[in-house]
């Protein structure tokens, strides 16, 4: 697994601007992707005239949002292998064809291409249009540690992104989205707050780990204390609950779970380079290691999906763990191209 460098983007706050992608109703961010890959499927078919590159110029300076938006887009596309660009080129060359057949049909052949770009882009790279404006993030099966102004150390997992707000009064992580662990510097005078979601965790000279997948998540606490908490939308304290280490709580958009005591040297192997997992389902693994995986592995026996088993993985030897898993388990592992999936 590639530790990458960080993703960081600058601040804009223009009045009036449309707000920015990791700040905007998830409705607005898929409009936004799909217009960006509409507009690169346009300019790329080689029917882009004076007139099209002067409507796309003036969507593009709608706001640093929008630019954002086309340049995921185009990181993306010269990151497709080679196939999928012959296969996309060809597609296209037969809508130009089909178009000067019949213009009427123009608009129909580029929104077929634009919904391929489209399948690919949130098939294979879903990382790339998920908070493009965020701090700080990584891709899929990248891990970065940052040092924060404060001192405290964030340790960002595969596929996270948070934003940073550190002023005098207080210490303000927003975990968007993904894993991350915090280590966190004491300063009793700024509390440090982390918030996923609805949920705000606060420390003062600790250790935990925080993940998040847009609607629901968990916190465990390694060293010190924690305290976990929803507000109401008038803002009213609604559920708390403090931790102590080797705890962890669950929550969603509604409540917050139940405490309940988890294995400390498992909650962070990530960290480590491992996965730890004792006596879960099989299904629970593979939805793991599919986190650090652009090509997903596939489960196509149900009585197999339930199967428990322990696991001690190296992020970096999935593949190695695969083929393994053969000699232990009565399982079969077929490849099809980009896909892996397992049977009995």
């Amino acid at each position: 697994m590639a530790l990458s460098s960080v993703d960081r983007y600058s601040k804009y706050q223009t009045p009036n601007a449309t707000p920015a992608m990791n700040e905007a109703p998830p409705t607005h961010r898929e409009t936004l992707q799909q217009q960006a890959v509409a507009w690169h499927v346009r300019l790329t078919s080689g029917a882009a005239d004076e007139a099209v590159l002067a409507e796309f110029e003036q969507w593009r300076r709608q706001g640093p949002e929008y630019e954002q938006a086309y340049r995921a887009v185009e990181a993306v596309w010269q990151k497709l292998p080679s196939p999928i660009l012959a296969d996309r080129q060809r597609r296209l060359a037969l809508a130009a064809k089909r178009r000067r057949a019949n213009h009427a049909r123009r608009g129909l052949g580029l929104a077929a291409a634009a919904s391929l770009l489209l399948l690919i882009l949130r098939g294979f790279y879903p990382d790339y249009l998920q908070h493009p404006l965020a701090d700080y993030r990584t891709r899929i099966g990248e891990q970065t540690s940052i040092t924060l102004a404060d001192g405290s150390i964030a340790h960002l997992n595969t596929d996270t992104a948070i934003d940073v707000t550190i002023s005098g009064s207080e210490r303000r992580i927003a975990l968007l989205r993904g894993e991350a662990e915090f280590d966190v510097a004491h300063d009793a005078g700024r509390p440090f707050r982390v918030t996923s979601g609805t949920t705000t965790t606060e420390a003062l000279g600790t250790r935990f780990v925080v993940r998040y997948d847009g609607q629901a998540g968990s916190v465990t606490l390694l060293q010190g204390r924690i305290r976990s908490s929803r507000p109401s939308a008038q803002g009213a304290q609604t559920d708390s609950a403090t931790l102590s280490p080797g705890q962890q709580i669950t929550f969603d958009a509604e409540k917050l779970g139940s405490l309940r005591s988890v294995e400390l040297n498992n909650a962070d192997a990530w960290r480590r380079g491992r996965l730890l997992m004792n006596f879960v389902p099989l299904k629970q693994v593979i939805a793991e290691i599919n986190r650090y995986r652009r090509s997903q592995i596939r489960l196509l026996d149900d009585n197999l999906a339930e199967r428990e088993v322990n696991i001690a993985v190296d992020i970096q030897q999935i593949d190695a763990w695969l083929q393994a898993l053969q000699q232990t388990l009565p399982i079969k592992v077929v490849e099809a191209g980009p896909f892996v999936f397992l049977r009995s």
